[in-house]
């Protein structure tokens, strides 16, 4: 939601706040409690000489009228129905109206009633904004210069009284432009109020979504140990399942060695925490407040490395790309001459010689090639495989390496599906046969190719009846240009990882007594 689309900011987009409504009951407010005093005042002095013969009893009306319309209008601010602006404006021609009968019923409260306009005035001008302000001056002013004048002419009053009024009339236009001043800077204090809060709940929600979706885990300690915040990712990495109270929970009983670290002095910069989950590396920035806080940031060791072997290989494939057309051309000029070397000379110390120059030039051809589908491995186009296709490409892979038939058991269920890029499938499905054939003992049922499934999950095992990975190598295996053999690149099982990864797939090395085994794991799914 943009800040510009709430019920507040509608609001204020027509130019009103909840805040003016609550004026508008706290100003009728004061007007019941008026009248209540009206009422109360002239039933207790109607009889007296504040009233002229006949209009103690107009007064009393004239103020329980008023104290019936304060009553109706409470009904109306409650229901905000009329309008604000029309219901504000009825108010004040209300207190006008009644004021000027009132000073009319008594010569000697005219001038204290007369100040009763000022009230209304000022109080119509801050609820409502400043506006219209003006004009309630005005009509007060002509209220009372008429009731003057029927003063004069009924010969009540005297001409001189026409300084006095023009006086409260002064007063009246001077308080109306102090409320519309006071107002207008008021109301613009209000909206700026009203936009940094805006823009604060934005920042805070930013701030929220950055937290959530960072790469590192962060927490908030305070520094007696109790947690402010913990992040998901945070929690993740600390292989936390309960999520920790904010301000209650203590670090030490989500994490025992991370309270030990954050809580004691660092021999180390970033020291290195092993958790069930990854191997963390653990920094802390103060935040310079009197309780101590630190914010505790946890860095996977792991995906930091895999990020820099991503960012090696990606500069590699750039680098290979630019160069494969310089590099192929000389290649395939370097294998012709070899060619015709071997055909014009037939001793066996030159065919030997030659023989080793187109070994090593499909080598590099091969590498530039490996490397080239690195770059390939995210122009993703799955096709659906079924028990039939999956067969048939086995079997075009067993010809491809030239493997006896009766080496290769395949062993899968009748119903199988799944989706998976097909060059991607082929390049993982070749690395692994042409690993498995090579280091097996190359006799019948060497090499086993068994699928699983569980649900929608699919399961690929590679297995063969070699002598196995070394343990001290098995930490190696998908490294780039790790490799055992003096003629391989070292880019076939990192590859293979790779293009697994690319279509939502696991490839991993299962320790084995039998030899060597790999398995492919990946969803199901038409």
């Amino acid at each position: 939601m943009r800040p510009a689309d709430g019920p507040v900011a509608r609001m204020a987009s027509r130019g009103y706040f909840p805040s003016h409504w609550r004026s508008l009951d706290y100003f009728n407010l004061y007007r019941l409690t008026l009248a209540l005093a009206l009422v109360f005042a002239g039933v207790l002095f109607v009889d007296s000489e504040l009233f002229r013969a006949g209009t103690g009893e107009r007064f009393v009306a004239v103020a329980y009228a008023y104290l019936v319309l304060a009553a109706l209008f409470v009904l109306g601010v409650r229901a905000r129905w009329p309008g604000f602006q029309v219901q504000l404006t009825a108010h004040i021609l209300t207190d006008v109206l009644v004021v000027t009968l009132m000073m009319a019923a008594s010569q000697r409260l005219a001038g204290g009633m007369g100040l009763l306009l000022v009230i209304s005035i000022a109080s119509g001008g801050l609820v409502g904004s400043g506006r219209l302000t003006l004009l309630y001056a005005a009509m007060a002013s002509i209220a009372v210069l008429l009731q003057h004048t029927f003063g004069v002419l009924e010969n009540r009053l005297g001409v001189d009284g026409f300084f006095q009024v023009g006086l409260l009339c002064a007063g009246y236009f001077a308080t109306g432009w102090l409320a519309h001043t006071l107002t207008q800077r008021a109301l613009r204090s209000e909206r700026l109020a009203q936009r940094q809060a805006e823009e604060l709940a934005l920042l805070d929600r930013i701030n929220a979504v950055a937290i959530e979706h960072s790469p590192y885990g962060l927490m908030a300690v305070r520094g007696d140990g109790v947690v402010h915040h913990a992040s998901p990712r945070a929690l993740a990495l600390l292989g936390v399942s309960a999520t920790p109270t904010p301000g209650v929970t203590r670090l030490q009983d989500c994490c025992p060695e991370l309270a030990r670290l954050a809580l004691n002095a660092w021999t180390v910069a970033a020291p290195v925490l092993v958790t069930p989950v990854a191997n963390l590396r653990v920094r802390r920035m103060p935040l310079g407040m009197a309780d101590d806080s630190q914010v505790l940031v946890l860095e996977d060791l792991g995906e930091v490395e895999r990020e820099a072997q991503r960012l090696k290989l990606a500069a590699l494939g750039r680098l290979t790309a630019n160069l494969a057309h310089e590099i192929r051309n000389p290649l395939s000029a370097i294998s012709h001459a070899a060619q015709l070397l071997r055909e014009e000379a037939p001793d066996a110390a030159q065919t030997r010689l030659t023989a080793i120059i187109e070994n090593n030039t499909r080598r590099l051809d091969r590498l530039v090639e490996e490397v080239l589908t690195l770059n390939r491995r995210d122009r993703l186009k799955p096709v659906r495989f079924d028990t039939m296709a999956f067969a048939a490409l086995i079997e075009e892979l067993r010809q491809t390496e030239e493997i006896p038939v009766g080496a290769v058991i395949l062993d899968m269920p009748e119903i199988l599906s799944f989706r998976f890029d097909p060059d991607h499938l082929r390049q993982i499905l070749w690395n692994l046969m042409r690993n498995a054939w090579r280091h097996g003992r190359k006799q019948a049922g060497s090499l086993c190719v068994r699928v699983q499934t569980h649900g929608h999950a699919v399961r690929v095992e590679f297995a063969d009846d070699g002598p196995g990975v070394a343990p001290e190598l098995r930490g190696r295996l998908f490294e780039p240009f790790f490799t055992t053999d003096a003629q391989g690149t070292g880019l076939g099982l990192f590859l293979a990882r790779e293009l697994a990864e690319a279509n939502q797939a696991q490839l991993e090395y299962v320790p084995d007594d039998g030899g060597a085994r790999f398995v492919l794991s990946l969803g199901g799914g038409v």
